[in-house]
């Protein structure tokens, strides 16, 4: 069973990498390969999520679909080999190579800072194999339905239990069930191969991308960050949807920085973004309100070049699409009422939206929480990382000022929307607040952490050159 989980594992990565090899344009600058690997596991993921429910759909949740995704893999290695085109060197990293004396301490911190962070995982989920109550009311049990429900897995989305919110996607109630159908059985080592898979898979990627676009030490430090971060571990346990989501947000901002750094040489990279914020959608209805919060983004930070401006959109919205047009079919086929959209009428929302006391409600509630945000006991990773962005400076030769308007607009806007969402919508706004609000700042982690890395200097950097702060160059 656990040598057909991780034949599952292997298939759904090598299946991304394959298509990001593929994708990826020949004319770059190069392949970084743990980059490609990280960002493929994840995409793999998704697309085999997604191949799964359209394989429900036509023939319904049977095992013939592991032998034929293997084969969809062998035929891309096929391809790949007789496409014969070789991966090119990474690209060099902005912020100048690694201090080969601060190097191997940064390595071993890593190393030591991974080896605790998959200790507390992996006791965590001995404590609690289920995980919480979210993953037992929603994404495990339609797993379970999807699993055995034959003929009658669309039952799954039935509006007879409202209270286990069957209007949700189903990227990663299909990935447990896909990890089944491949070991032949239900095992609680499924749901807890997909948790690993997001949660280390976004440590991974922070890490990779920061080491291609900056330098490796400053990735080894975003992901000593990010592993140190316990609610991000402890809730990866909790076999909830809000790490893999935060995968695809933070994989939808590395595609887009990938695609500021070739500038107009392709829209490739813009594509894969679009995707991944596609895959967003696909794992939790948030997705929805961070792609409109991208596009925004690149929107605004385009400025007058409308040119640039239209061909990240075009690209970008090309790989949205397809994945938009399954979340509506989702939504109009299958999915009853969002509870919280069923409670809208206008004199109610009216009323909420003019009552001072849920603005100051939702205000203090995002100030404790981001002020305590993290679960370390002592308080946010917030003022730690202000601090040393004061204390080594913003980087002068980071990437486009252009593509960091668009992350820091695009974060800005989802957290506002957030806002708007709980001050109009909730009924019960100090249950879901105090409930759902960590949840949502975790969901933005990963990506807020790569934006700062990518603003702040490297350690490299800081030993060499004046500090600066207030300003980046725009290299595109």
């Amino acid at each position: 069973m656990i040598a057909a989980l991780g034949l599952s594992f292997v298939v759904s990565t090598a299946l991304g990498a394959l298509l990001l090899r593929t994708a990826w344009p020949g004319d770059a600058a190069g392949r970084p390969w743990p980059l490609l690997v990280a960002l493929g596991a994840g995409l793999g993921a998704g697309v085999s999520a997604v191949l799964l429910f359209l394989w429900m759909l036509a023939f319904g949740p049977t095992r013939g679909f592991a032998l034929a995704e293997v084969g969809l893999v062998m035929l891309l290695v096929v391809v790949a080999f007789r496409a014969g085109r070789r991966p090119a060197a990474g690209p060099a990293p902005e912020g100048g190579q690694s201090n080969s004396r601060l190097l191997p301490l940064l390595v071993a911190g890593f190393l030591v800072t991974l080896s605790a962070a998959a200790a507390a995982f992996v006791s965590t989920l001995r404590q609690h194999p289920h995980g919480q109550w979210d993953a037992w009311m929603n994404w495990d049990m339609r797993a379970r339905m999807f699993f055995r429900g034959g003929e009658a897995w669309r039952n799954a989305f039935s509006a007879t239990f409202p209270w286990s919110h069957p209007d949700y996607p189903v990227l990663v109630p299909s990935l447990v069930a896909r990890s089944w159908l491949y070991a032949g059985a239900e095992t609680l080592l499924g749901p807890a191969l997909v948790a690993a898979t997001f949660t280390f898979g976004a440590v991974a990627l922070l890490a990779s991308a920061l080491a291609a676009l900056r330098s490796t030490s400053q990735g080894l430090l975003a992901g000593m960050v990010l592993l140190s971060t316990p609610f991000f571990i402890l809730h990866g346990t909790s076999l909830y949807a809000d790490v893999p989501l935060a995968f695809f947000f933070l994989a939808t901002m590395v595609c887009l920085a990938l695609d500021a750094r070739q500038g107009e040489a392709t829209t490739r990279f813009a594509v894969l973004a679009g995707v991944a914020a596609g895959l967003a959608m696909w794992t939790k209805n948030e997705g929805v309100l961070f792609s409109l919060a991208v596009g925004a983004g690149l929107i605004v930070a385009g400025g007058r070049d409308w040119a640039a401006t239209r061909r990240r959109l075009r690209g970008f919205g090309s790989g949205l699409l397809p994945l938009l047009l399954l979340v509506a079919s989702f939504k109009i086929a299958f999915a009853p009422p969002n509870d919280l959209l069923s409670t809208l009428d206008v004199q109610r929302t009216f009323g909420r939206l003019t009552s001072a006391h849920r603005y100051y409600l939702v205000i203090q509630a995002y100030t404790t929480h981001i002020a305590s945000f993290g679960g370390n006991g002592f308080g946010s990773a917030v003022w730690v990382l202000a601090a040393y962005l004061l204390g080594l400076g913003v980087s002068g030769t980071d990437a486009s000022r252009r593509w960091l308007r668009m992350a820091a607009i695009a974060l800005m806007l989802l957290l506002a929307g957030h806002f708007m969402v709980f001050v109009s919508m909730a009924d019960e706004l100090a249950r879901l607040l105090d409930s759902s609000l960590d949840r949502l700042l975790l969901q933005i982690w990963p990506s807020a952490l790569f934006l700062f890395f990518m603003l702040v200097r490297t350690p490299e950097e800081a030993s060499t050159g004046p500090l600066l702060i207030g300003r980046t160059i725009d290299q595109h």
